[in-house]
C-alpha cells in the first residue's frame, strides 16, 4: 500500500487517543505495517504464511490479555466513562460475549498469576480461560487455588471443549449431590415442541443426555441403514427420513394409540375424484380465469388435516405431495364426486378398495373409528364452533335412548361444551336440504324450549 494509506490506517487505530502512551502507539505502528504490507501465497511461501497464521492467532491472545489486563485496572481506578463491556462495544466493536469473555478472564488471572503468565504469552486462548473462570465460580477461594494448582500446566493442551469437561467433573467429585439435583432439572426440563411455517413442520426437542443420545443413536442407526449410494442425501435429511420412518412402523404395527376422542391418530387428505384423477394423469393445475366459478367448483387442492396437536385448518397440499398420498396411502370412499360418472383410474382403484360401513344401525351405540374419520372429513371438528375432529364427541340427532341409530346421517361431531348444551336443546341441528351447502343447519332454540335435566345422554 502506499504511504499516505498506512498512514491513515494509523490514524483510525490510534484514533482521537491523544494521551496514548508511546510504547502502544508504536504498537499500532507495527501492527499498521504488518496489515498494510501486500499479501501473497504459493507452493514456495506455503510455510512462511502458515507461520504467519500461528504468529498471529499467538498475538491475538497476547493483545487480549493486554486489554484485559489494562480495562481490569481502569475498572478499578473508576475512570472508565461506561460499564468496561460497553466502553469496549462502543470503542473497538466488540460484541457483548467477546466483551465479557476478557473481562473474566482477566479477573481471574489477577487471582491466578500463574494462569495470566500462560495467556499474556498466548498460549493459551481467551475463551479457554473464561471458561475456566466461569465454570470455577460456584467453588470457595481456597478450592479453585486447589483446582488451578492441579491443571494450569495442562491449560495449553486442552480445547474449551476440553476445559467444560475438566470442570464438569471438577465439580462432580466435590459435590456429588449435586448431579442427582442437576439430574431431576434436566429431567424436569424435557419438551418437544412443534410449530408449522410455510410448507414446513419443525420439531424442536429438548431431552435429558442420556435419552437423547438414545433417540440420537436410533436414528442415526436408522439413517444409515436408510443410505444408497449415489442419493446425495445430507446427514439432516436422512435423520428426518430416519423419524418418519419410526412412526411409519409404529402406526403400521397399530402401536400408536387412538386420540381422545377416539379418532386414530395420522394425517388425512381429503381430494375430490376430480383432482385425485388430473394429478394421477399427470395433467398440471391451469390458472385460475373464474374466481367465482373456481371457488364454487369441486376441483380445490388437495387438503391435509391431522387429528392430535396440530389439528386445525387443513393445509393445502401440492401435486408432488398428493401423487405420493395416492400411491402409498389407503384410500377411503367417502365423498362421492357428483358430476363424474364415468370410469376413471381412481374411481377404479376405490372400487377395489376395502370399504369400511359408515352405517351400523342399532348394533352399537358408539361411532366405529370409520365413522369418525368420515364425519371429522365431513363436519371438520364440532358443527358450532369448529373445535378440531380430535377434540370432539359424536352426538346423536335422533337420541339413541328414542331410537336412534349409529348411522353418519344421524350423528354429527360437538365439543364438550356445546354437546352439553345441544343436549339441554339450547341448539337445534337438522339435516340442510340444499345439497350445495354445509350438512347441517345450527339454530339457536327459543329459552322456554330448554331442558333443565342434568342427566340427558344423547
Amino acid at each position: 500500500m502506499q504511504h499516505s494509506t498506512a498512514h491513515e490506517f494509523l490514524d483510525r487505530l490510534v484514533g482521537d487517543a491523544g494521551d496514548c502512551p508511546g510504547p502502544v502507539r508504536q504498537l499500532a505502528a507495527a501492527v499498521t505495517t504488518v496489515c498494510t504490507e501486500p499479501l501473497a501465497g504459493d507452493l514456495t511461501t506455503a510455510s512462511g504464511l502458515t507461520d504467519r497464521v500461528a504468529v498471529l492467532a499467538r498475538v491475538r491472545a497476547v493483545l487480549d490479555a493486554e486489554v484485559g489486563r489494562s480495562v481490569a485496572l481502569a475498572e478499578h481506578l473508576d475512570v472508565l466513562p461506561h460499564r468496561p463491556v460497553t466502553f469496549l462495544q462502543r470503542h473497538g466493536q466488540w460484541s457483548a460475549p467477546a466483551a465479557s469473555a476478557v473481562l473474566t478472564a482477566a479477573r481471574f488471572c489477577d487471582r491466578h498469576p500463574a494462569v495470566g503468565d500462560l495467556w499474556r504469552q498466548g498460549r493459551v486462548a481467551t475463551e479457554v480461560v473464561a471458561t475456566l473462570a466461569r465454570g470455577l465460580r460456584p467453588l470457595t477461594s481456597s478450592t479453585r487455588d486447589d483446582v488451578v494448582a492441579a491443571v494450569w500446566e495442562e491449560l495449553p493442551q486442552m480445547s474449551v471443549a476440553a476445559v467444560r469437561v475438566l470442570v464438569s467433573r471438577t465439580l462432580d467429585l466435590l459435590h456429588p449431590e449435586d448431579r442427582a439435583r442437576h439430574e431431576q432439572d434436566d429431567w424436569d426440563r424435557r419438551c418437544l415442541v412443534a410449530t408449522r411455517h410455510g410448507g414446513m413442520t419443525m420439531i424442536t426437542a429438548d431431552l435429558p443426555m442420556v435419552e437423547g443420545d438414545a433417540v440420537m443413536a436410533a436414528l442415526d442407526a436408522l439413517a444409515e441403514s436408510l443410505r444408497v449410494a449415489g442419493d446425495l442425501h445430507t446427514a439432516g435429511q436422512r435423520r428426518a427420513d430416519a423419524l418418519i420412518t419410526l412412526v411409519n412402523r409404529a402406526a403400521a404395527h397399530d402401536d400408536v394409540p387412538a386420540t381422545s376422542g377416539g379418532l386414530p391418530v395420522g394425517t388425512t387428505i381429503t381430494v375430490s375424484l376430480t383432482e385425485a384423477d388430473r394429478v394421477a394423469s399427470g395433467e398440471h393445475r391451469q390458472p385460475v380465469l373464474d374466481l367465482g366459478s373456481a371457488l364454487q367448483s369441486d376441483t380445490d387442492p388437495a387438503g391435509l388435516a391431522t387429528t392430535g396437536p396440530m389439528s386445525g385448518a387443513p393445509v393445502t397440499l401440492g401435486d408432488a405431495a398428493l401423487r405420493f398420498a395416492l400411491c402409498a396411502g389407503s384410500r377411503t370412499g367417502v365423498l362421492v364426486d357428483r358430476h363424474r360418472s364415468s370410469s376413471t383410474p381412481i374411481a377404479d382403484a376405490l372400487t377395489h378398495t376395502r370399504l369400511e360401513p359408515l352405517a351400523v344401525g342399532r348394533s352399537q351405540r358408539l361411532a366405529t373409528a370409520a365413522q369418525r374419520t368420515a364425519m371429522a372429513l365431513r363436519d371438520g371438528g364440532c358443527v358450532l364452533c369448529g373445535r378440531p375432529p380430535a377434540e370432539c364427541q359424536t352426538h346423536h340427532l335422533t337420541a339413541w335412548q328414542d331410537g336412534g341409530v349409529s348411522d353418519i346421517d344421524n350423528m354429527v361431531l360437538l365439543c364438550w361444551s356445546h354437546h352439553r348444551e345441544v343436549d339441554l336443546n339450547r341448539w337445534e341441528i337438522r339435516r340442510n336440504p340444499d345439497p350445495g351447502g354445509s350438512p347441517w343447519l345450527v339454530e339457536r332454540t327459543a329459552r322456554h324450549r330448554w331442558r333443565h335435566r342434568t342427566s340427558w345422554v344423547a
